[in-house]
């Protein structure tokens, strides 16, 4: 046999997707062998060493793509001609998407002219089928709709989804503990009742604008409401003074300069915070780590691809468009009902402010919105959980929830529920005449001050293209603090919270508001806290004798010097 004859030992060239290339890079991070991964996917070192290059731009593209389906096509990231507009235009049809415009090929290949002659580029470029169709795949949009007119709230894409989501449900075998839903809003956590800023206490009140300073808070929880995630609340400062030197926090707590939530944070959000706390409760139930869960969200622009919502088994699926206000669990009074046992208990504070309401506005920081928000979704009972997927997965699921007579529509206030509010304003010991002249329909319209505020960023035509060319011009600012906001940097002693907490225990042991079970677990938390603070005496004992002994280490040196 000739040398020409004999059979070549080289590799054949493969072109691996992206998803591939994904696969590759959560293998690695993992701790998997890269000779392994070599010879599973049947290519070299080079090809490795190019892959983790890349990791950003192919997270990157994952992330945005409109689906999983764009990642297992596509092979490479190769770069648009004019990457700017590029950019812009796909920023505009999000935009339009998330607004429930429908956006067709020439619409696309229309706006796409537009802004390449507001860029000055318009003579070098050519917007053909051939270029439409690359920008499709370059960002993963499976396809553009050619239906004219604005999309309201679709009823028949919504029974849809709920007949396919059934199915999958009893074909997959997922029980309804594992499947949950998250979603977003905004909340002004200190807004006051606008006639209260013009009482006769307040004819001039300075810092009116503190009404719209906002937090944006993600809610999530499963199907039986037998589990509810830690809410995450984003802010504008990444380090707020009322948060200085507090070591937990009952929720998780990111910054973005908007307050806005953006895909950064929710794929945080989803790999800290919902699934290890989604791993941990299926250990506490004993069940596989394996087991499927379920995440649906909605198309939100903020939402990373499903691609990029993965951890083994635990997933994301989104609802339709413009189904979200008809099914989205969340969306069906759960996220009201948060906000309403924290607006109870904001005025429940407001009536017992000693100071002007300006005062009270003012000193109410952003600590205790947080815990306010934490302590009202802790109040959100786990059948109003269930309820708000009644709409989603059918009566059957949740008839031992309801009755025939009973109207469920987005929990709206009820009026015997605004009624008691009025009835504590009137009876309160507040010194503020404004509250008491509180009248129904404002605390209603108080109540539902922040319903619909968006949470995500939404930018003009003009601030899209501004971004692009001159992002140095973004407002770098991103405190959210009033000039009044108070800092928890004051060390407070063992012994001046000792005395505090005998002078609260002694107070409650002799008001008769507080039943006899109240007091014993108020003289638990106290043992708990002698017990604390000895062991911090112990551990500083511990800590003094240390710095004693190394000191004496180092004078005993410097003699033999």
């Amino acid at each position: 046999m000739t040398d020409s004859a004999k059979p070549s030992n080289k590799r054949k060239r493969v072109v691996l997707t992206i998803t591939q290339k994904l696969d590759i890079i959560r293998q690695l991070e993992r701790g998997e062998n890269k000779q392994d991964l070599m010879r599973k996917f049947n290519i070299g070192s080079s090809t490795i060493y190019d892959i983790k290059l890349q990791k950003d731009k192919l997270m990157k593209f994952a992330s945005s793509a409109e689906t999983s389906k764009a990642s297992d096509e596509r092979r490479t990231l190769q770069q648009p001609q004019h990457e700017k507009l590029d950019n812009i235009l796909y920023d505009w049809f999000l935009l339009k998407r998330e607004e429930g415009i429908p956006i067709s090929g020439p619409m696309l290949m229309e706006k796409a002219r537009d802004f390449s002659e507001k860029l000055n580029i318009a003579k070098e470029c050519k917007f053909s089928d051939g270029w439409l169709s690359c920008f499709k795949k370059r960002h993963g949009i499976r396809k553009t709709d050619i239906s004219g007119g604005k999309k309201s709230a679709d009823s028949e894409s919504a029974d849809e989804f709920s007949a396919f989501f059934e199915e999958f449900i009893k074909k997959n075998n997922i029980n309804l503990d594992q499947i949950y839903n998250a979603d977003e809003t905004g909340v002004y956590f200190r807004c006051l009742p606008t006639s209260t800023l013009t009482g006769p206490n307040e004819i001039s009140v300075h810092g009116f604008k503190k009404n719209k300073e906002r937090l944006t808070v993600l809610t999530c929880a499963n199907a039986t409401g037998s589990h509810k995630i830690k809410l995450l609340v984003i802010g504008k400062s990444k380090n707020p003074r009322a948060l200085t030197g507090i070591k937990h926090l009952p929720v998780a707590y990111k910054n973005q300069k908007n307050c806005w939530m953006d895909r950064d944070i929710f794929i945080y959000w989803f790999k800290c915070i919902f699934v290890p706390s989604v791993i941990s409760e299926l250990k506490a139930k004993g069940k596989p780590e394996d087991s499927k869960v379920i995440l649906l969200i909605d198309n939100c622009r903020a939402h990373p691809s499903d691609a990029e919502l993965r951890h083994g088994n635990i997933s994301a699926m989104f609802l339709p468009p413009n189904v979200t206000s008809l099914i989205q669990p969340m969306d069906q009074g759960i996220i009201q009902n948060l906000k309403m046992i924290y607006r109870k208990n904001f005025m429940r504070r407001l009536i017992n402010v000693e100071g002007t309401l300006t005062e009270f506005q003012s000193s109410f920081t952003i600590k205790d919105a947080i815990y306010g928000l934490a302590s009202s979704w802790n109040a959100v009972k786990p059948r109003t959980l269930r309820r708000g997927w009644r709409k989603l997965l059918f009566v059957t699921h949740f008839c031992s929830d309801s009755s025939d007579d009973e109207e469920f529509e987005g929990f709206r206030c009820k009026k015997s529920e605004l009624t008691d509010i009025m009835e504590a304003l009137k009876n309160g010991c507040t010194k503020n005449l404004s509250l008491t002249q509180l009248e129904m329909p404002e605390i209603e319209i108080w109540m539902n001050v922040d319903k619909n505020i968006p949470v995500t960023e939404t930018l003009t035509e003009e601030e899209l293209i501004r971004k692009m060319i001159a992002p140095e011009e973004e407002i770098n600012d991103i405190s959210s603090e009033s000039d009044h906001e108070k800092s928890s940097e004051e060390k407070i002693s063992w012994g001046e919270a000792e005395k505090s907490l005998s002078t609260f225990l002694q107070f409650c042991e002799k008001n008769a508001q507080y039943s006899a079970q109240e007091v014993m677990e108020l003289h638990l938390i106290k043992e708990r806290f002698m017990k604390k603070r000895e062991l911090s005496f112990k551990q500083t004992d511990i800590r003094n004798v240390f710095r004693r002994m190394c000191g004496a280490t180092a004078e005993a040196q410097s003699k033999e010097k």
